[in-house]
């Protein structure tokens, strides 16, 4: 007891279980009726003071004890040594009883305190430790009936505390991974944002300058180098935008939904792209065979299907066809995007959708935009591609 006191074993990232139940479990079941829950409550109390709790909380623990080791000896112990099926269906019956007992009456403390409600306090408990609530009743009732049956072999079912202790070193390890991995996803989620902001205000002078120097400039090689820059201008104005989107894309606050209609979304799209398509001679096309409408977040789901349209339109050669269509998936509606370019690399399709993954032209944010909003809105993105055939882009969404 004092061991499993010194020593609480984790057995989920936020949640610890205290292997001393299962002595007390044994002790009910072994122990005559009388000595057997006076013994499991003395170890607690010992256990408790030896780990430095006071008195009063030593003895609600001891008092916890000693009501489910005297209601589980009532109904299932102590074990004779003719054991019978019947016999050990009682005893299952009285360990399962005494960390059933035992959870309800540590909850009453909490819920007096807190002010919070008992039985809401009771039934997260109950969801938080049922796992280890079994295997430590099934670990109890094994010992016990070994014990009885076959001495030698009564420690064998201990068999599971080094890996018990070796999965809550894993999961510690894990969960101190987790925390950094989150510090370094909130670091990266803030610079994106400040660079966007803290550059956007210098880009948009530059710009104003460059449109003021172009029509001053039209001829010659200076006014190429102007055209040229105010070309560049717009591409990291355009880079910094998807930023933006991205660090919107990964925050964790809620989803500003709203009745979406598909049908409007991709017009939407659609009207945004058709100066650009006509500039590349591309057609630009869509068609819808259902009409559907999702709870949305209204704004990032426009962003996701325009990144898909855009990134078509830069691979499409003039002369061919865009084609952005809403039909009925599966589960949800869908959401394609298909182009007749030159396809995509096999080697380039693990990787497609991670961030910065450019092929000849991009930012490399785009399809990992389009990615992060699908996954948040709880759909799914794929790609249909084979090279010199052009590639289809779907995202099927929940209704």
């Amino acid at each position: 007891m004092v061991l499993a006191e010194k020593y609480p074993v984790k057995i989920g990232p936020e949640q610890k279980v205290n292997l001393g139940a299962l002595p007390c479990i044994v002790a009910a079941l072994l122990l005559p009726p009388a000595v057997g829950p006076a013994t499991a409550a003395l170890s607690v109390v010992l256990g408790n003071r030896f780990v430095g709790r006071t008195w009063p909380e030593s003895a609600v623990n001891a008092g916890n004890t000693l009501v489910g080791a005297a209601i589980a000896t009532l109904v299932g112990g102590p074990l004779r040594a003719d054991i019978d099926i019947a016999e050990v269906i009682r005893a299952t019956a009285a360990a399962f009883l005494y960390v059933a007992i035992n959870l309800g009456l540590a909850v009453v403390p909490a819920a007096l305190h807190g002010g919070r409600p008992y039985f809401a306090l009771l039934r997260k408990g109950a969801w938080a430790t049922w796992p280890a609530s079994l295997t430590l009743a099934a670990c109890g009732v094994s010992i016990a009936v070994l014990s009885v049956e076959a001495p030698i072999a009564a420690p064998l079912p201990l068999i599971v505390l080094p890996m018990i202790y070796r999965m809550n070193r894993a999961i510690e390890a894990q969960a101190k991974a987790n925390e950094q991995l989150a510090g370094v996803l909130a670091a990266q989620r803030r610079f994106l944002t400040d660079v966007s902001h803290q550059v956007a205000t210098p880009l948009a002078t530059i710009m104003t300058n460059l449109s003021i120097l172009r029509r001053s400039s039209r001829d010659g090689p200076a006014g190429e180098a102007v055209t040229d820059s105010v070309a560049e201008a717009e591409r990291m104005k355009r880079m910094l935008g998807r930023l933006r989107a991205l660090a919107h894309a990964d925050e964790d606050v809620p989803l500003r939904r709203e009745l979406v209609d598909l049908a409007e979304l991709t017009a939407d799209v659609v009207r945004a792209y058709t100066a650009q398509a006509a500039t590349t001679g591309v057609g630009l096309v869509t068609q819808v065979s259902v009409q559907a409408s999702i709870n949305a977040d209204k704004d990032l789901l426009r962003e996701a299907v325009a990144n898909l349209v855009d990134n078509a339109l830069r691979v499409s050669p003039p002369g061919t066809q865009v084609r952005l269509s809403v039909d009925r998936g599966s589960s949800g509606p869908l959401i394609t995007v298909a182009d007749n370019g030159p396809g995509i690399e096999e080697d380039r399709l693990p990787r497609l959708f991670e961030r910065f993954q450019r092929s000849d032209s991009g930012s490399g944010l785009g399809l990992a935009i389009a990615r992060r909003v699908v996954e948040r809105h709880g759909g799914t993105i794929r790609v249909k591609t084979e090279p010199g055939a052009g590639s289809t882009f779907t995202i099927e969404l929940p209704y």
